[in-house]
Formats: C-alpha cells, sequence, structure tokens
C-alpha cells in the first residue's frame, strides 16, 4: 500500500465526521471513512485519497461483544496503571466493520480506514492505537476541538503526518 499523497474530504464528510466524533464525548467515537484512492498504474504520482462517506460505528470497548480489550491491555508498556473505559479507548463493532465493508463494495468504493476522537487528548496515535492498528494504512484523529489529523502508521512504532484537503463544490 502506498502512503498517500493528502486525503481530501468532498462533500462535508469533514465536518459529519468532527460532529459524529464529538457527540460521542466524553467518549471515543469511531467511523469508517469510505471512498476511492487514485493511485492508478496509469497516474501513480496523484495518489489523492477521497473520503466520499462517513460510516458510524459504535464503540463496542468494555462490552461483552469485544474482543480486544483483555488481550491487549497487557501489552502496553508505560500505561499500566491507568484505567482503561470508552473514554479513552475504542474497538469498532464487527457488525458495523462488516457493514460498511459490503456498502463500499455496493457502491464502488472502498474502506479508506477507521477514524476515532480522542475527547481528553491530542489527535496524534496513541501506544494502544499504534499496538492495534493493522500496519501499513491511514488512521485520523479528532481532538476535543472537532479538529481532524490524519497519519501514515508505517508500523508500531513509525509513523507520520498526511495532509488534509477540504474539497467542495461551492
Amino acid at each position: 500500500m502506498k502512503i498517500p499523497r493528502y486525503i481530501e474530504f468532498h462533500n462535508e464528510t469533514n465536518c459529519d465526521l468532527s460532529s459524529f466524533l464529538k457527540a460521542a464525548e466524553p467518549e471515543e467515537g469511531c467511523c469508517m471513512l469510505i471512498g476511492k484512492t487514485n493511485s492508478s498504474a496509469k497516474d501513480h504520482k496523484r495518489n489523492i485519497w477521497e473520503v466520499h462517506n462517513i460510516w458510524n460505528c459504535k464503540n463496542i470497548w468494555g462490552e461483552q461483544e469485544s474482543k480486544l480489550m483483555d488481550q491487549n491491555i497487557g501489552a502496553l508498556t508505560n500505561q499500566k496503571n491507568m484505567q482503561f473505559s470508552k473514554i479513552n479507548r475504542f474497538e469498532v463493532s464487527a457488525k458495523d466493520q462488516i457493514a460498511s465493508h459490503k456498502w463500499a463494495r455496493e457502491n464502488d468504493l472502498e474502506v479508506l480506514c477507521c477514524a476515532h476522537s480522542h475527547p481528553s487528548d491530542e489527535n496524534k496515535p496513541s501506544e494502544m492505537d499504534l499496538l492495534l492498528h493493522k500496519s501499513p494504512g491511514l488512521m485520523v484523529i479528532s481532538n476535543k476541538d472537532g479538529d481532524l489529523k490524519a497519519w501514515w502508521i508505517k508500523n508500531k512504532l513509525n509513523f507520520h503526518g498526511v495532509k488534509i484537503e477540504i474539497f467542495s463544490l461551492t
């Protein structure tokens, strides 16, 4: 997978994303970003990822259907005494993941990445975010003010920012 030059939010999807994630406070919210990667063989220099839809998801961290909570808490090195809850962690419902992928395929689109919020922290990947992220890939994080930042996660230790552009017809 090639690193995008930038992420382009279309049709107010950036506002929709920020609003949904802000509404989840004080818990972390999560969504799937759906769109297109414009990195065809003919136009490999373009490589712009376009976000056309936001798939709102349920944060199931700590709920009965959660699969991540117990298996990953021990893997954190510097946060062992921290209380983990939906306020500082998220897990996307498997049902939401499957539904978003199915809808994207049916509409000739693809799921680009998962976005989530850090309502009480900066919009930078946390140790847990890096631990659980499938690398390489994109991650978008909103902070308490609704500001979005995109990150390319190369591996569990290496990540860097990706520029965000807003595309509007008005």
